[in-house]
């Protein structure tokens, strides 16, 4: 076989040092939005298991009509008039209407606040707010924009280097993708093991990273091919690229004239019952003006990635606006694939599991990359120990402090009062409590196997007390959830079990090595990947 030449060696020898040094710079980051993605998957069974044992549903009531509900709870708070407001309809997960709305402060020239609720549809009770229940919203967050303002930009940075990291890794790998597709080295040394993990897992969830590089791209920096095509193509006018690519918006003034409502409800229950239809959420517009829009939006569960929704005027049922998949706009009917492939929200849970699985792989991947770096850097006499110190802090304080943040975010799901002012803030804070708290106590780790497996050792304690705490406090709720046909309960506690097995093994199987990884041997020359 003909050798490189010196410019081609050159040429993938400077990319194997980027692909090293940009994976290392966005490895705790990239792991967080892998880690958060995958646990997100299970966004609405999280939110079931966290509500639904405080506030159970009596089925044995029937629901209350949604004109009388609406009606009670624009009664109960100082709603926005000239705003509008949204009420996701209650699924199979989430048993609860979800209200969206801004309400007006007394002070008269105060702005308007926005606030969401959960309803209970049998009673009409306010069950909670929106985020008293947070651990399932701040993981999505923490997925996308890190709870931070302005975060998605840079998860949309972090996205762009992981698809330029994705690419390189593909040229440096290319010639032995084929030839050693499967290679897993399980006989050779601690080195070649982590090697093989890394490429291994790299390439077998290579369709599915592409598939999540790309449209996160889109999704966190979007805001950028907004601005161009607003500047260049539509020269300032923003309103029109939406009208364009289908997003329309209600821009007229409320009128002054009142309207009885009750036709708006007459057309809602016209759609509910539309075949291969099922609505997710309604909005209305100027509710109880003589120009009151009501937009119903929902999924045709016929076709694929197909989002519908209709606008109606309510004094007369004209139609305003219409999209479905005879009437659909290209760059909107884009965009619903790509949020039904990034969020695995068009097949059932199986593959969602699946989906799970893919991001856990990705995720060790993560981990594996750095720590051939660290041990690369340990058999260099030149590389300074604080550095490695630091980096070994951030890759296993880092990454195994978010495992153990984790469970400690479903802890306190668990057990702090649902009535605690500020309930949210103490969750979040508890999270970032025991990230920093894991991320300082791995700074002086001498033997990284030992630390890793005492990490999975407490997050395993952790789960398994949650899951304890479930059955002390929730018992009766839980068996009776189930037999109503709410298993997400009892399916998150499934998933508990099954995630602190495979930490329990997991922490076994690294006790039983003689020798920590800060013992390679010092001949270990690095190859491509690091």
């Amino acid at each position: 076989m003909k050798s490189d030449s010196p410019v081609q060696h050159k040429v993938i020898k400077n990319l194997i040092e980027a692909h090293s040094w940009l994976g290392l710079i966005i490895s705790p980051l990239l792991f967080l939005v892998f880690w958060a993605g995958a646990v997100t998957l299970f966004h609405d069974e999280i939110t079931q298991w966290a509500v639904t044992p405080h506030h159970p549903i009596d089925h044995t009531q029937a629901d209350i009509p949604l004109a009388k509900l609406v009606d009670q709870k624009r009664s109960e708070y100082p709603m926005d008039q000239t705003g509008r407001f949204r009420i996701n309809m209650p699924t199979q997960l989430v048993p609860y209407y979800i209200f969206y709305f801004d309400i007006v402060g007394d002070a008269p020239q105060s702005a308007p606040q926005s606030m969401a609720i959960l309803v209970d549809p049998k009673n009409g009770q306010t069950v909670a707010g929106k985020d008293d229940f947070y651990l399932s919203q701040f993981i999505y967050r923490l997925h996308y924009n890190l709870d931070l303002p302005g975060g998605s930009y840079l998860i949309g940075m972090v996205t762009l280097i992981f698809l330029f990291a994705l690419v390189s890794g593909i040229f440096i790998h290319a010639r032995k993708l084929l030839k050693q597709f499967f290679l897993y080295r399980v006989d050779k040394q601690r080195r070649d093991k982590l090697l093989d993990l890394h490429t291994v897992a790299g390439v077998m969830t290579l369709p599915f990273t592409l598939m999540y590089a790309l449209s996160g791209l889109i999704f966190n920096l979007a805001i950028v091919f907004q601005l161009a095509f607003v500047v260049f193509i539509y020269q300032g006018d923003r309103q029109a690229l939406f009208n364009d690519a289908g997003f329309n918006r209600i821009s007229e003034p409320r009128g002054e004239k009142l309207l009885d409502m009750s036709n708006a409800f007459t057309l809602i229950e016209q759609t509910k019952q539309q075949s291969n239809f099922e609505l997710r959420n309604i909005i209305f517009h100027h509710y109880g003006a003589d120009n009151a829009l009501v937009q119903l939006r929902g999924t045709d569960t016929a076709n694929f990635a197909q989002r519908d929704e209709v606008t109606y005027r309510v004094q007369d049922s004209s139609v305003m606006n219409k999209v479905n998949v005879d009437n659909y706009n290209v760059f909107r009917q884009g965009t619903d694939v790509l949020v039904t492939l990034h969020f695995s929200n068009f097949a059932g849970v199986d593959i969602r599991i699946l989906y799970f699985i893919l991001a856990m792989a990705i995720s060790a991947m993560i981990v594996a990359g750095n720590m051939l770096w660290i041990n690369k850097r340990r058999a260099q006499r030149q590389s300074s120990p604080r550095s490695i110190a630091i980096v070994t802090a951030m890759t296993i304080g880092g990454c195994g402090g978010i495992i153990v943040a984790t469970a400690v975010g479903f802890l306190c799901e668990r057990l702090l009062p649902a009535t605690l002012p500020g309930r949210s803030e103490w969750l979040v804070g508890c999270f970032v409590a025991s990230l920093v708290a894991v991320i300082l106590y791995s700074i002086k780790v001498n033997d990284t196997k030992r630390h890793i497996s005492q990490l999975l050792l407490l997050t395993s304690g952790i789960l398994v007390v949650t899951i304890a705490a479930d059955w002390l406090m929730f018992s009766e709720q839980i068996m009776a959830l189930w037999q109503t046909g709410y298993h997400g309960v009892i399916g998150v506690q499934i998933g508990m079990m099954l995630v602190t097995a495979v930490c329990l093994w997991t922490a076994c199987q690294l006790g039983g090595y003689r020798y920590s990884l800060s013992s390679m041997p010092e001949n270990s020359t690095p190859t491509s990947g690091q």
